[in-house]
């Protein structure tokens, strides 16, 4: 061992860091061993053997060792927290600017000093910035003294989206002023500092959602669409259901969550896939479709319960149910059947189903493949859809219409149809013109 790395490695043990930011203790409980308070007791067992070792070579003294393996740290007094100290789950404003979001200061902030970092959402009066971020809204009234007109004159001619860092004190909305439309109408900021942090350039389109803009628009400037309410919170759904479904597998279900290679060799059948070529000429690996091989392959591993979030590959034209590159919560299990599987994917649903959006049935309502067509005449039904398929065989076989009857005298022969209610509002003009002459063109015959 290189002596000024022993030094090194000493002076770490001894005090209790083994890598910057990285701090690990023991405790000692009577009639039991010593076990790790830090990330992990494995990380202790090493530290002990590191010890052991370091005192095995001579380079430290038994009595430091001891204290090392057996040293607790010192507790900081309670309410004052550290940078190691993890942030609770709803601390959104750990290691930023900001003290707090623009949509959580309430009546009982008054008095506070606050710190707010958010974009420039409106200004009125001269007076008045509504700044925003991703949690809400917060109106900030500008000073009025003398100190305060420079501040304003800067502001006015400050574009809107432009991000701004506020600092200030909470205070009341005058009486008869406060917006109940508003989660944050009740108060407002009384501003000391106002700090530009980025100024805006002219906008294809305004960041509201009440102005309307095109599809391609918003693809061409994504990164601006982002901000929009409906996005942020489609973002943030996702986030929280992914962590959800993370939380259900791995630490109820003892799940393990194994990121397989995206870049493979080519698998035949099925969907068509994307090649990615390599230096070698003639050589590309292949994106897979899905983990299908990697799974199935973990299962003859032994690793019996298998998940990850995985992206799939598959170079086809864009239709409504799919598109060239997608996300699938990909499962595999051993031992298990097909009533075990449907319990755990309900149970997975239900879990990591959102509140706001109301409750999942328990159980999910069944039906067979041969229920699915006969009632929706394909695999996959929306059941929303309650204009269901009717059998209506005993009512035409007295019809004397030619494709009717050719339909009935084949074996298990019937006639099918769904009942529209109140469709002859509704098929008349132009709509049932065509639906005669697709009859005539197609049967050869005229329906009255």
């Amino acid at each position: 061992m290189c002596l000024g790395f022993a030094r090194h490695v000493t002076a770490c043990v001894l005090s209790g860091y083994i890598a910057p930011g990285l701090r690990f203790g023991c405790t000692r409980t009577p009639g039991r061993h010593v076990t790790g308070t830090g990330p992990g007791g494995e990380q202790v067992m090493a530290l002990r053997a590191g010890v052991k070792l370091l005192m095995g070579s001579g380079v430290l003294w038994r009595q430091q060792g001891i204290r090392a393996l057996f040293a607790t740290p010192r507790r900081k007094a309670a309410g004052s927290p550290t940078s190691h100290q993890a942030p609770s789950a709803s601390d959104l404003n750990s290691f930023a600017f900001r003290s707090h979001t623009c949509g959580e200061l309430r009546a009982a902030h008054v008095g506070q000093e606050v710190t707010l970092c958010g974009w420039l959402q409106y200004q009125r009066h001269d007076m008045f910035l509504v700044l925003r971020d991703f949690h809400g809204l917060m109106q900030v009234v500008l000073p009025s003294d003398a100190d305060g007109s420079q501040l304003k004159q800067t502001m006015s001619a400050m574009p809107l989206e432009s991000v701004l860092l506020v600092k200030g004190t909470v205070i009341p909305r005058p009486s008869g002023q406060e917006n109940m439309k508003m989660a944050t109408g009740a108060v407002e900021v009384q501003a000391k500092e106002v700090q530009v942090l980025n100024t805006c350039r002219k906008l294809p389109f305004e960041i509201k959602d009440s102005v309307k803009k095109s599809e391609s628009l918003r693809m061409q400037y994504r990164y601006l669409d982002i901000r929009s309410a409906q996005l942020q919170y489609n973002l943030r759904l996702r986030s929280r259901m992914v962590m959800k479904m993370r939380e259900y597998l791995c630490n109820q279900h003892g799940f393990v969550d194994v990121e397989t290679p995206t870049l493979f060799k080519r698998t035949p059948g099925g969907a068509k896939e994307f090649l990615v070529p390599t230096q070698e000429p003639g050589k590309f690996y292949s994106l897979p479709q899905s983990p299908q091989q990697f799974k199935q392959l973990l299962m003859v591993g032994g690793l019996d319960r298998y998940f990850q979030v995985a992206r799939c590959y598959r170079d086809e034209g864009s239709r409504p149910d799919r598109q060239p590159e997608f996300t699938q919560v990909d499962l595999e299990m051993s031992f298990v059947d097909q009533l075990g599987i449907r319990r755990l994917i309900e149970g997975l649903l239900r879990y990591s189903w959102p509140e706001e959006k109301g409750t999942l049935p328990d159980p999910f309502p069944v039906m067979t493949y041969a229920e699915a067509m006969q009632r929706y005449g394909v695999d996959k039904p929306d059941t929303r859809f309650q204009m269901k398929i009717m059998d209506v065989t005993a009512q035409m076989r007295p019809v004397t219409v030619g494709f009717v009857q050719e339909a009935l005298s084949k074996s298990n022969g019937c006639v099918k149809a769904i009942r529209v209610p109140e469709g002859a509002t509704y098929l008349k003009g132009k709509v049932l013109d065509s639906t005669l002459q697709m009859i005539r063109e197609q049967y050869s015959q005229d329906v009255w």
